[in-house]
């Protein structure tokens, strides 16, 4: 075998030939507190980046020769953090600019098979809004649909090409139940979204045990067979056939269902079809959760929480920013959402008793297990991503800054679009001067 074909089986090993082309430098970070992954940390560590992988990381670690040193004395590293829901790269102007907006889609034939992630602009201006806090990786979440509002992907945040930037083109699909989805698809009631969703999940098992099973039946037999196993039925749901076929891995569990639902009885119904069909589910919002914190944990649900949503709504009435702090003490997986705030939607969750291995896991490994990326990142580990970020002190807190952020051993430049603004426009005086008068 070539070094050529080596090169491309090591890379295809690690799920990486769609990423960006990782950075040759070698840099060795030494003398750092490394927060390995949420629980385990090391005082007084070095990490070596190589090649954009991990090459080494401990307490007595020999750093190659013309390593570019970094001398963490004092700062905390982490991995990159991972935002399980944004539509970063997918949307520019809101509002009144829906050509900006490319998140969701008005054609309702698309349903399932919609997936965003190729729509990404590399080049957007909220990118590097959102890296300069240390957030290295984005779960995409789809637009409002009928029924099911499409698929999700993961990206890196860095590379020139969308190609680039994709670590998993579809780590999950998506759909609404409550007060979500009750309109679009319900008439106005849960009950009537829940007789479709349910309709829908027995339409896909019956497209697959009918692939499962091709051989052909005479007429006499199919009207038997309908008869007797209502799984032969099929269509009964207004799933077309490109539809079904997105949604099997579902059922297989290949993928996760993402709910978004915050009402306890809401929940209680998506707990009850999880039930009956065996899918994997993570739930989106989820307000009211923590009244269901063990049962959530018993079926392995992870949920995506807002931990400042503590007013009540006429969706969960019972939100609380206790929540988090509930659901992960039970259990239940918790993850984060918040863009370049969500290292501050952690912190408050661990102000309202979230234990803090629990958060960094929430922003990081236990977030790269729920969708499927766990082998590229979410923990410094040896041949892993280098998605690695240097804060000048306690994460959690918001007087801490990055120092310096790695992806895919890269350093990232300190810039975006609000601190070039900050610069330009921080000497008032000139400003005054320049421009005649008081901004």
């Amino acid at each position: 075998m070539n070094r050529a074909i080596l090169t491309l089986a090591t890379l295809a090993a690690f799920g990486t030939l769609a990423t960006p082309v990782l950075a040759q430098e070698t840099i060795a970070i030494t003398n750092a507190e490394i927060h390995v992954r949420g629980g385990q940390h090391i005082p007084n560590g070095t990490i070596v980046l190589q090649n954009g992988r991990i090459l080494a990381v401990g307490s007595n670690v020999q750093i190659p020769a013309g390593a570019r040193i970094i001398d963490g004395t004092g700062k905390i590293v982490t991995p990159g953090l991972i935002d399980s829901s944004s539509q970063v790269g997918l949307g520019e102007i809101g509002g009144q600019s829906p050509g900006t907006q490319d998140g969701s889609t008005s054609l309702s034939d698309l349903g399932a098979t919609f997936n965003p992630i190729r729509a990404v602009n590399p080049e957007s201006s909220h990118i590097p809004v959102t890296r300069i806090r240390g957030v290295t990786t984005a779960v995409l979440r789809p637009g409002g649909g009928p029924l099911f509002d499409g698929a999700g992907g993961v990206i890196s945040l860095d590379g020139t090409r969308v190609s680039e930037m994709i670590l998993r083109e579809t780590a999950a699909l998506y759909t609404a139940l409550g007060e979500g989805g009750s309109g679009s698809e319900g008439g106005g009631s849960r009950a009537a979204l829940r007789m479709r969703m349910h309709d829908a999940l027995w339409d896909i098992r019956a497209h697959m045990l009918n692939a499962d099973d091709p051989e052909e039946e005479g007429e006499e037999d199919e009207e038997e067979d309908a008869e007797t196993d209502p799984l032969r039925e099929g269509g009964r749901s207004n799933l077309n056939e490109r539809n079904r076929d997105a949604l099997v891995p579902i059922l297989r569990g290949e993928l996760p269902l993402v709910v978004s639902v915050n009402r306890l009885s809401d929940i209680h119904m998506a707990l009850e079809l999880q039930a009956e069909f065996g899918f994997r589910m993570v739930i989106q919002g989820g307000d009211e959760a923590w009244r269901a914190a063990d049962e959530l944990a018993r079926a392995g649900v992870a949920v995506i929480v807002n931990p400042t949503g503590n007013l009540p709504s006429t969706d969960g009435l019972g939100a609380t920013m206790a929540n988090a702090g509930i659901l992960a003490n039970a259990g239940v997986t918790v993850l984060f959402q918040g863009g370049r705030s969500i290292m501050h939607q952690a912190g408050l969750a661990i102000a309202n008793g979230m234990p803090r291995a629990a958060a960094g896991d929430g922003v990081s490994l236990a977030a790269a297990e729920v969708w499927g990326i766990a082998d590229q990142v979410g923990s410094l580990e040896v041949g892993k991503r280098a998605d690695v970020v240097i804060w000048s002190g306690d994460p959690f807190e918001l007087s801490t800054s990055v120092e310096y952020l790695f992806i895919g051993g890269r350093e990232i430049p300190d810039d975006s679009r609000q601190e070039r603004l900050f610069e330009r426009y921080r000497n008032l005086e000139r400003y005054r001067t320049i421009g005649g008068g008081t901004p």
